[in-house]
């Protein structure tokens, strides 16, 4: 469940919390179906294994929050696995109890953090989560709420629901969030079905939110993990904030510090209201199942949670027109690196297809990018160290990525250069990449290889996990609105010609909507292999923070997974490494385990 964890380290196996959604090669035979409650049902037979892969999705992600509740779509893929009123809990009326009292105690510690707010804006304190700098009477209540923390913490029944479903042959029990959709995802063995439509209606309707200030600190503090603490977190949270200047895709979906200490469970209540109801929801069954048949156990179950009161409201403020180029430039200790992104356009806009085309053209191990930093000038790794912003589905130093999300779109080129280069060279390389495609179309015989490596991405993707790969597809594109675009885009993709690129790369790789981000080593801090990459380091931390067994070992199988498809021996041996640091830590688990 914790998302950067998860997604630091299983970007080597999935493409799990890719921005744009990929070509489709294949179609996928789903059957849909409406609840009366406004619930869309998705169905996919697949009879390779009597199991079924089950997720629910949410269509809310970090695009609809807003400034005060920033991160609370990510808070909320925490707060999912807390409980029911009859799950998690040992004395439902006692733990009501103290989330009540804990409430109104939060209301007078708020009262106190607005003075301390008036102290930090007057100078008087520099940091708000300095214990020095609180209030004494904050203090005095904060030992009050500590002691009923304490005390629910003895009613709580840890992981309840990860036991049950494990004890009923379910595993890969997970979440993630993304800036369009949150999304909650089982794989059980068929019989266990309707196990999973009474623990999950359940866990839609009658969500109990226990643990909810405590949960908070545990989400500040993979903040603090996965950017704060990290080479150049928080270079690249700027550098997105600078890019997207009006649109709720400002800020990352972790949120902002300031605002995770701050979000109430009378907000976190109103959202769930919102955006958790049935009509905001999509239901994916992928697996050895009779759609026909497993309707009526769906609407037995689903069909009791009411609809939503309050519709989920558009996103209304747009990105608002770039007028010139915006440049970021920073020091780290870290590899030389440099991102360029171009304002583009959204999911499903017309210009959408030839971009990602383009993005072919220029990214992977064929592409013009490769071939021009890594084989001709020799300024770039041809592997990346992984890391948080790794681009969704590369392991590459140096791609392409056309990011077509719900509201809007970015056109985004990295490049991590090799020790002793500098960002700026980066950069140069990198534009004649792009002046040349403005100047030149690509060949027939180019355009054709980008199609058909969609093609096999696609295919390669669809068989992980025995559905996983669908569930994602169509999750995806459910979210933002038309499942069947997972079927529809490969035509529109074939269609997009040599032309169709060129006018893409002169119309959006516009100076004046071009964006840079310089970062460059620190003096006596050029990295140079994998052990002394600080980002392969955080990679190290986060396995060894992992401390469920089950969880790690589906880390260990997804990666391995994808080892044999990684042909490049550098990127090869980093991910060996990996794995052998994290099956070293799962026998210490297991071993701790029989103590």
């Amino acid at each position: 469940m914790n998302r950067r964890i998860w997604q630091a380290i299983l970007v080597c196996a999935l493409l799990l919390f890719a921005a744009a959604v990929p070509a489709v090669a294949q179609n996928i035979d789903a059957k849909e179906y409406w609840l009366d409650n406004g619930m869309q049902v998705l169905m996919v037979e697949r009879h390779e294994s009597p199991t079924i892969m089950a997720s629910i999705a949410a269509r809310v992600g970090s695009a609809n929050e807003i400034t005060g509740i920033t991160g609370i779509s990510h808070l909320f893929e925490h707060m999912m696995f807390k409980g029911t009123e009859t799950i998690g809990t040992k004395d439902i009326k006692r733990d009501r109890e103290i989330m009540a009292r804990l409430d109104s105690l939060r209301e007078l510690m708020q009262a106190e953090e607005r003075i301390m707010r008036e102290q930090l804006r007057r100078g008087e304190i520099k940091d708000m989560l300095d214990p020095e700098a609180k209030t004494p009477r904050y203090r005095e209540i904060d030992a009050v709420f500590d002691s009923l923390i304490l005390e629910q913490r003895q009613l709580i029944i840890k992981d309840q629901l990860d036991e049950l479903y494990s004890k009923n042959g379910g595993y890969f029990l997970n979440a993630f969030t993304s800036e369009d959709m949150t999304g909650y995802l089982v794989r059980l063995p068929k019989n266990k079905i309707e196990l999973y439509m009474w623990l999950e209606s359940d866990r839609f309707q009658n969500a109990v939110f226990r643990e909810f200030y405590s949960e908070r600190d545990v989400v500040r503090e993979e903040r603090r993990l996965g950017v704060e603490s990290t080479p150049t977190g928080l270079i690249e949270e700027d550098f997105k904030a600078m890019f997207w200047k009006s649109s709720s895709y400002h800020w990352d979906v972790i949120g902002w510090a300031s605002d995770l200490g701050s979000i109430t469970r009378d907000q976190a209540n109103a959202y769930f209201d919102t955006y958790y109801a049935p009509n905001n929801l999509t239901m994916i069954l992928v697996g050895d199942l009779n759609p026909d048949e497993m309707i009526k156990l769906v609407r037995k179950y689903f069909e009791r949670i009411p609809r939503g009161t309050t519709e989920p409201p558009d996103v209304t403020t747009l990105e608002e027109k770039q007028y010139g180029e915006k440049r970021l430039i920073a020091r780290a200790e870290t590899s030389p690196k440099t991102e360029i992104w171009y304002h583009t356009v959204a999911w499903k806009h017309p210009d959408s297809y030839p971009l990602e085309i383009l993005a072919g053209v220029m990214g992977g191990k064929t592409g013009r990018l490769y071939k021009k930093l890594v084989e001709e000038k020799g300024l770039a790794k041809s592997s990346g160290g992984g890391g948080p912003r790794m681009m969704p589905g590369s392991d590459l130093a140096v791609d392409a990525i056309q990011d077509s999300k719900k509201y809007a779109g970015s056109f985004q080129i990295r490049a991590e250069g090799i020790s002793g280069v500098q960002a700026e060279q980066l950069e140069g390389a990198m534009s004649e990449v792009i002046e040349d495609l403005k100047q030149n179309p690509v060949s027939e015989e180019e355009l054709q290889k980008v199609k058909n490596q969609l093609r096999v991405q696609k295919i390669r993707f669809m068989d992980i996990m025995s559905g996983i790969g669908i569930l994602f597809y169509l999750g995806q594109n459910a979210a933002m609105g038309d499942w069947t675009e997972a079927n529809n885009s490969s035509a529109k993709l074939d269609m997009v010609t040599a032309a169709d690129v060129q006018r893409v790369a002169n119309e959006y790789f516009a100076d004046d909507q071009r964006n840079v981000m310089i970062i460059n080593s620190k003096a006596g801090q050029e990295s140079g292999g994998d052990e002394e990459d600080p980002q392969f380091t955080q990679m190290v931390q986060m396995i060894k923070s992992i401390n469920d067994p089950a969880r790690l070992e589906q880390m260990i199988g997804m990666v391995s997974m994808r080892l044999d498809q990684i042909d490049d021996p550098e990127e090869k041996a980093s991910a060996e490494k990996l794995l052998k640091i994290a099956n070293d830590h799962l026998n210490q688990l297991k071993a701790a385990e029989k103590e």
